[in-house]
């Protein structure tokens, strides 16, 4: 019984990964790099670091305070790793682009919480 639990929670959180990858990544790539100019390999940075900072947060805090509080968290985080990612590459005046990305990526964040909390966590509740 102890194996076919490891191995599904595994694959919860190798398809957790995969789902929350596509939205950062998507949404960073379109946002930063084509709407404004990064490159695309410092969005990509950017992405990986946002990606496992916030999943890290997500699989620790989210069953603990809710989609709300979770999600806030989310924007404030994804805000300050954008911003900073962008300065420390170089991009001087990225602030506007860092908020308007990290509020789309919130966005999806409140549906992939709700997703997470419904499929993953459905057992945390004790």
């Amino acid at each position: 019984m102890t194996d076919h639990h490891n191995r599904d929670s595994h694959l919860n959180h190798t398809l957790s990964l995969i789902i929350k990858a596509a939205l950062v990544f998507s949404v960073l790539w379109i946002v930063l790099s084509v709407v404004y100019d990064v490159s695309f390999v410092h969005s990509t940075i950017i992405g990986v670091f946002l990606l496992l900072v916030s999943y890290l947060g997500d699989a620790i805090i989210l069953p603990k305070i809710g989609n709300g509080a979770a999600t806030f968290s989310d924007f404030i985080l994804a805000a300050l790793i954008i911003w900073g990612g962008l300065h420390i590459l170089g991009y001087r005046d990225s602030f506007g682009e860092a908020v308007l990305t990290s509020a789309i990526v919130a966005v999806g964040e409140y549906f992939f919480h709700a997703w997470m909390l419904k499929k993953q966590f459905r057992h945390a509740q004790v």
